[in-house]
């Protein structure tokens, strides 16, 4: 069995999901109340991604006895995990209502930094308590991938930024078309097809985010044995 299965594992199933997550759905997001097509694609690749992470830490472990079992139990973290980000995003979009911003691109902000968090956590949720590997330590090995993350994070407030700027840009470029449909629901129109152009980009960020969260947990993890 190759040693670094679990990364290759890992990374695949990271690149999958954000590939056919960005195809079907866009953003992976779950809206509660609305049980649409939307919300069962997404609720599956959640399910499938976290399902795949899990074999993965088993895989790192060299913990497989059986992979009928293993998979069996990846199914139940899967759909546990799916349930949970149902429940998260349920809040998140209740706090998006309340923000009123009438800006798309904020609210795929919001929405795209949850994933962003949610994700991570359940990469150190399965490093610290099913791998048993202490993930609070630090190791100067670990910089090269934070600086990765950190580019990751970077880019994409860059992005934000810049798609926060166009839209004023436009708005004020536009005046005369924007005193037509009203300011209000000119700046929807403008930051929706700007949201939906900013999540190709923000899907790639949070595919190397993920990745190299898992490459540095895995690292840090093998440091610690030497």
């Amino acid at each position: 069995m190759s040693k670094s299965r679990d990364a290759v594992i890992a990374v695949t199933a990271t690149i999958f999901f954000g590939v056919f997550s960005r195809v079907t759905v866009r953003i992976p997001y779950m809206v509660w109340g609305y049980f649409d097509e939307s919300f069962f694609i997404s609720f599956v690749w959640w399910l499938l991604y976290a399902g795949s992470l899990y074999v993965a830490i088993r895989e790192y472990m060299e913990n497989v006895d059986s992979y009928f079992k293993v998979i069996f139990q990846a199914v139940l973290f899967g759909g546990a995990a799916a349930l949970v980000k149902a429940g998260v995003d349920a809040l998140t979009e209740r706090m998006i209502f309340n923000m009123n911003s009438g800006n798309a691109v904020i609210s795929v902000f919001v929405m795209e930094l949850e994933l962003l968090i949610f994700g991570s956590g359940m990469i150190m949720f399965l490093y610290y308590f099913v791998a048993k590997k202490r993930i609070f330590s630090w190791k100067k090995s670990l910089n090269v991938y934070a600086g990765i993350m950190a580019g990751d994070l970077a880019v994409y407030i860059g992005m934000i930024y810049y798609y926060l700027l166009k839209t004023d840009w436009a708005l004020e470029r536009f005046s005369g078309a924007v005193q037509q449909v009203g300011a209000e629901q000119a700046k929807l129109n403008l930051t929706t097809k700007f949201a939906q152009e900013s999540t190709g980009v923000g899907m790639l960020v949070l595919v190397a985010f993920f990745s190299t969260l898992w490459l540095g947990m895995r690292k840090n993890a093998e440091d610690r044995r030497r």
